[in-house]
C-alpha cells in the first residue's frame, strides 16, 4: 500500500475516533465546529475522514473531548483508563470505510466512473456509492467481480 493511500486511511480512521470522543463527552458536532471555527458540515468532513485535521484542532478536540492527544495516535499508554468500547463497537463501520477507500483508489487509477462499476455489478449507482463511503458492506460475489473488472487483486481491495 503506497504512503498516500495509508495517509487516507489513517484519516478515516482518526474521523471515527474523533465521532466516539465527541459522544462520549456529549459534545455536538456544531459545539466542536464553533470551538475550532469550522462550519459544522467542514467538521461533519473531519468525522467522516474525508478532510484531515490539523494538529492544533485535533489538540483542540482531546481537550474538549477530556481525552490526551495520544489517543488519536498509536500510543497505546495514553489509551489506560479511557473508554476504548469503539475498537469492538465501531470496528465493522471502520472496515467498510477502508475498504470502501481501498475501491475507490483501485477505481480511480483504473479510470472507471461510479456508473460504469455499478452497471458491471448490476446495482445502482447509489448503491455502489455505499460501498465506497463505507456505508454498506460489500458481498464477497461483487467484490471479487469489482476487482476482475479493475485489473486488481481482491487483496488489494480488502485488508
Amino acid at each position: 500500500m503506497s504512503e498516500p493511500e495509508k495517509q487516507v486511511i489513517r484519516q478515516k480512521i482518526v474521523g471515527t475516533l474523533v465521532k466516539h470522543v465527541r459522544e462520549m463527552a456529549g459534545r455536538s458536532q456544531r459545539e466542536l465546529a464553533t470551538s475550532l471555527h469550522v462550519s459544522t458540515y467542514r467538521f461533519r468532513q473531519y468525522e467522516y475522514g474525508e478532510r484531515d485535521l490539523l494538529l492544533p484542532q485535533l489538540e483542540t478536540v482531546a481537550e474538549l473531548c477530556g481525552v490526551p492527544l495520544g489517543f488519536f495516535f498509536d500510543d497505546q499508554s495514553s489509551l489506560a483508563g479511557h473508554d476504548i468500547e469503539i475498537l469492538q463497537t465501531d470496528k465493522p463501520r471502520l472496515e467498510r470505510k477502508i475498504v470502501g477507500t481501498l475501491i475507490r483508489q483501485a477505481r480511480l487509477r483504473a479510470d472507471k466512473t461510479q456508473k460504469a462499476c455499478a452497471k458491471k455489478l448490476d446495482i445502482s449507482p447509489r448503491r455502489f456509492a455505499q460501498y465506497e463511503y463505507g456505508e454498506a458492506e460489500i458481498p464477497s460475489a461483487e467484490l471479487e467481480t469489482l476487482a476482475r473488472f479493475l485489473s486488481v487483486e481482491v487483496t488489494d481491495l480488502a485488508q
